[in-house]
């Protein structure tokens, strides 16, 4: 295939010379007429680019001619950012002339003669190359062709429903999950079993339905998720499923070490393996795997899906199960609900003539329908449709197996200023899973978003054109859980990412071990390889994106391959090492560096000199002590991502002169005192003008404020927070009386916006909340509120009235020893009319919702409560929270040291799925009426030392799936297999675990 045409960055281009910026700079360096020049060219070729990329399938000497366009674009793209940064440098010159009254030698008048000399003859060879091209346009006949920059379509929704409907597979689930749920029928307790079937028919998407269904997860007490795919390395595997099973990375363990901590995690666990996507029929390979994987306990199983059948011969998978494709109904249904909005289909019945028709051709491929669907979605014109209809690819499919040059219809389809966009993506490794964010920030560093006009924000325009691809079903939605819960993150069909890959040719490359050459046009490079060596080769190359993950300790080889690559717009680092090169500020282009996961303790200085760099990731930079003083000089920052950088103490005076940053995760509010008085250390007041903050803003350090500088962080006037978390940091014991007003007046001063979403709070050592919070209008004040954690404030005695918020759905409180109730509201509002989940922890004092004792006056209601979790509060409280919801789904009750037996209140719980007893040492038995709990599936007692005993009503549960029991020792002995008491009445249920490592499950 032919390559892409930059269509981007030449809009990009013709932006900045038409800009005042550039007719300053034009001015100031005498070049106005040969940039003027430039622009009037440039804007005649982009003109002929769609046709260009058209033509160039059928003709050589067009793929040429777009090749020769592509090499100039990218040279004028680094002449004007070397204008810019020069621009820019000399107003900071200036500046600092002003105040220190010194002229700096670098801007004298011969070296700006000599730079404008310089710049002078490399616009003149750029034009002239752009002339040359411009000149060849009659020759192949191209034709200009209005598009809009920009224009994004119809407009789409930034939730996405549980990523795409799924269809016709009800039955295959049910059959795999019964398969996983058989017992070892051979000696070895461990079992593999197969999914084949061709690419596109959602071999992944019925293991991730299985996966992620309940009983599947009351089964196993482990799930692990690796993908495989064509690039099969064993110590690799193996590191993925350990990361699966720990969320823990141990990047730097030889196999033996890791087949024992394999050992340690899987040895006597009932775990379930999915291996993703497999390619490799190498015997040997899959042999050394193999002895790797512990056998676990009973019913232990590996899911494996692959394209091929000899994969999983090779695997002692016998009979595997087949995915077919989908009948004509169930394809309807699909293309249906991607291609027409709800009801949609009844305003175009000339459509649905044609769709079903087009349906019928896609031979029942999931893949093929929802891309077609999705290119079709955006235009309701009968003859775009009838020309998707006709199309040879898509004629040929009928008799043909291959997909590929259908998919290509999606690319064809595409706006042209998605094309860059989304061939991009190669440079990710297959099942790469991204965030939104993050691709948006790649595509902002190589100037791929265009806005519509000036004022509009880069972010938001590369939020819409994310939203497009994944309408068009380019991308796919991926839940993955880590140590916090679930993360909502994306990634691309293999076969996608391999039409990506088709795109752009030798422009991307993914360098592994097996990857030898690297082109000499290539721009954009992924370095993974096992070896610690760096490729010389990438040297002086025109690279504009490098992902680099080796342990090399050559520090003089890295410096210069780095200094060495000035084309460079991206730069990702996973080094290993202590120490940062220097080599970094001469990297003058660098929109984005990633330098997250690095031992490194402080950034070189000159990484300040990075004048364009808009996004700067330093997260879980664990041994980073500080930032460099002069982040201020980094003047079109966006994005500082800071979070997991625990051992910084505080942030540098001039931050807050930063006034493009969106994302600031973490505040250090530092202790301007002993050692720390040497340092510019920057307070409260630095948030000040930073009202673009979006997403969350973590403050830590809070005892290190005073209440005049907290106002200064106008919190008030940050529109676009979602999260905000406020945290003391340190023990309150010995807070005395003035400090203890201090903390109050800090926390007066920090009103968020009506907008926030998520509000934390911890060792907040005041002896009461804001007045702010203590409103009796504060559904008023915080509408959209929908997350409350308190934490750890020791002095508080009334809570604000938190029933009052409309859009309330998680409120966790724990340890809040002196708290006795929440402030009562005066308004006839719903009480706490959204709440679904409630954590009440440690809160021996509280003794209900309000002083006028909200337990006899109106008793709320809770009518979308789903999970409770009481630990460590009074009984009686206890007893009535536990008797008014009736949606309960999860319910927790631990700590409660006098009660004998379960509330009679919980009999009512039809709803009830999920019980969890713990630390009740005074509980002797359970109630019969548990029988009544029909819908409970798991049930988990620890720490009930009395309990002697479960009723014989525990047969009558029979959808209870898991029974897991700790530390109580009669009931132990009673529930032994076979032979205890107990047994008979528990022998139905499927998992049993007595005094076993469980409470990573918990």
């Amino acid at each position: 295939m032919a390559e892409q045409t930059p269509f981007c960055i030449a809009d990009n281009l013709l932006m900045k010379l038409g800009s005042t910026v550039f007719h300053e700079i034009g001015l100031a360096y005498g070049v106005v007429s040969e940039l003027r020049k430039l622009e009037d060219t440039l804007s005649t070729v982009r003109a002929v680019l769609v046709d260009a990329e058209e033509k160039q399938e059928s003709s050589h000497a067009v793929a040429v001619w777009v090749r020769r366009l592509n090499d100039v674009v990218y040279d004028a793209d680094d002449l004007l950012d070397d204008f810019a940064t020069e621009d820019l440098r000399r107003k900071s010159t200036d500046d600092r002339r002003r105040f220190a009254r010194q002229v700096s030698d670098f801007f004298s008048s011969s070296n700006h003669l000599a730079f404008r000399f310089k710049m002078g003859h490399r616009i003149k060879g750029i034009r002239e190359r752009l002339d040359d091209i411009g000149n060849d346009i009659p020759k192949f006949n191209f034709i200009p062709r209005v598009v809009i920059s920009g224009n994004r379509g119809r407009e789409t929704c930034s939730v996405v429903e549980k990523s795409h409907k799924i269809v016709g597979r009800d039955e295959a689930k049910k059959h795999i999950i019964e398969l996983l749920m058989q017992s070892s029928t051979s000696q070895e307790n461990l079992s593999m079993i197969g999914i084949v079937g061709m690419g596109g028919l959602g071999k992944t998407t019925l293991a991730q339905l299985v996966y992620n269904d309940r009983r599947v997860a009351d089964y196993f007490d482990l799930k692990m998720w690796a993908c495989v795919s064509d690039d099969f390395d064993v110590k690799i595997l193996v590191r993925n499923i350990i990361k699966s099973a720990t969320n823990k990375g141990v990047e730097d363990l030889e196999l033996d070490q890791l087949q024992q901590h394999l050992q340690q995690y899987l040895d006597g666990k009932r775990y379930l393996l999915v291996l993703d996507d497999v390619w490799n029929d190498d015997v040997p390979k899959w042999g050394q795997f193999m002895s790797l994987l512990p056998v676990g306990a009973d019913g232990s199983k590996v899911l494996v899906t692959t394209r091929s059948t000899r994969v999983a011969s090779v695997m002692g998978i016998d009979s595997p199960y087949t995915v077919e494709s989908l009948k004509d109904e169930e394809s309807w249904e699909l293309f249906q609900s991607v291609a027409f909005k709800k009801g949609e289909e009844k305003m175009h019945p000339n459509l649905v003539a044609i769709g079903k028709d087009i349906v019928k051709m896609c031979k029942g491929v999931p893949l093929v329908i929802r891309t077609l669907g999705g290119i079709l979605s955006f235009n309701t014109q009968e003859n775009h449709w009838l020309s998707i209809k006709d199309n040879k690819n898509l004629v040929l499919l009928r008799n043909k197996n291959d997909i590929m040059p259908v998919l290509r219809l999606s690319y064809d389809n595409l706006p042209i200023h998605l094309r860059q966009c989304f061939a991009y993506c190669a440079l990710f490794s297959k099942d790469y899973i991204f965030q939104k964010q993050e691709l948006v920030q790649l595509w902002m560093a190589q100037g791929y978003i265009q806005p519509l006009h000036e004022n509009e924000c880069l972010e938001d325009v590369g939020d819409e054109y994310f939203e497009d691809l994944l309408t068009r079903s380019l991308y796919e939605v991926v839940e993955h859980e880590d140590f916090y819960g679930e993360i909502m993150g994306y990634k691309m069909h293999d076969l996608i990412h391999d039409l990506a890959q088709s795109v752009v040719k030798s422009d991307i490359i993914i360098l592994t071990d097996n990857v030898i050459a690297i082109p000499k046009r290539v721009h954009h490079v992924s370095l993974s390889r096992a070896t610690n060596e760096v490729p010389r080769d990438l040297m002086d190359k025109p690279i504009r994106t490098l992902f680099m993950e080796c342990r090399s300790d050559d520090h003089y080889i890295i410096n210069r391959c780095i200094s060495s690559l000035k084309c460079l717009r991206v730069m990702r680092m996973r080094l290993g090492q202590q120490k940062l090169p220097t080599s970094l500020g001469k990297l003058s282009h660098l929109r984005y560096l990633d330098l997250s996961w690095g031992s490194f303790e402080n950034l070189p200085s000159s990484i300040t000199r990075l004048k364009h760099l808009q996004t700067l990731k330093l997260s879980q930079c664990q041994n980073l002590k500080e930032l460099p003083r002069n982040m201020k000089q980094l003047i079109n920052l966006r994005h500082l991502e800071t979070n997991g950088c625990i051992r910084l103490s505080y942030m540098p005076r001039g931050l807050g002169e930063l006034t493009h940053l969106q994302t600031l995760p973490l505040f250090l509010v530092g202790n301007d005192c002993g050692e720390c008085r040497k340092k510019r250390i920057g307070g409260l007041s630095e948030l000040k003008s930073l009202n673009n903050l979006r997403g969350q803003l973590v403050i830590l350090g809070l005892s290190n404020a005073r209440g005049s500088e907290a106002k200064e962080a106008n919190l008030e006037g940050k529109h676009y927070l979602d999260h905000l978390t406020l945290y003391w940091r340190g023990s309150v014991e010995a807070t005395s009386e003035e400090s203890e007003e201090e903390a109050v007046s800090v926390m007066e001063s920090l009103q968020p916006h009506q907008n926030l979403k998520e509000l934390s709070m911890c060792d907040y050592g005041g002896v009461r909340f804001p007045n702010w919070m203590m409103n009796n209008r504060l559904d008023m004040l915080l509408p959209n509120l929908v997350t409350i954690q308190i934490f750890f404030c020791k002095r508080c005695q009334v809570l604000p009235p938190f029933g009052e918020l409309p859009s309330l759905k998680h409120l966790h409180l724990r340890n809040l020893p002196a708290v006795e109730y929440m402030m009562d509201p005066l308004s006839a509002n719903p009480f706490f009319p959204s709440l679904k989940i409630l954590m009440i922890c440690d809160m021996h004092n509280l003794k209900g919702w309000g002083r006028r004792d909200v337990t006899t006056k109106q008793t709320p209601s809770y009518p979308y409560l789903e999970h409770l979790y009481l630990t460590n509060i009074s009984t009686e409280l206890c007893l009535h929270l536990i008797s008014v919801p009736s949606s309960l789904k999860s319910l927790e009750i631990s700590g409660m040291e006098d009660v004998t037996s379960l509330p009679e209140g919980l009999q009512h719980l039809s709803t009830l799925q999920t019980l969890q007893i713990g630390h009740c040492s005074e509980l002797t038995t359970l109630p019969g009426w548990i029988g009544l709990l029909s819908s409970l599936t798991k049930l988990i007692i620890f720490n009930c030392c009395k309990l002697a005993s479960l009723p014989k009503e525990m047969r009558s549960l029979r959808n209870l799936i898991t029974l897991r029991i700790k530390d109580c020792p009669y009931l132990s002995e009673r529930c032994q297999r076979e032979t205890g008491e107990d047994w008979p009445k528990i022998s139905h249920i499927r998992q049993i675990l007595i005094d076993k490592e469980w409470w990573a499950d918990l």
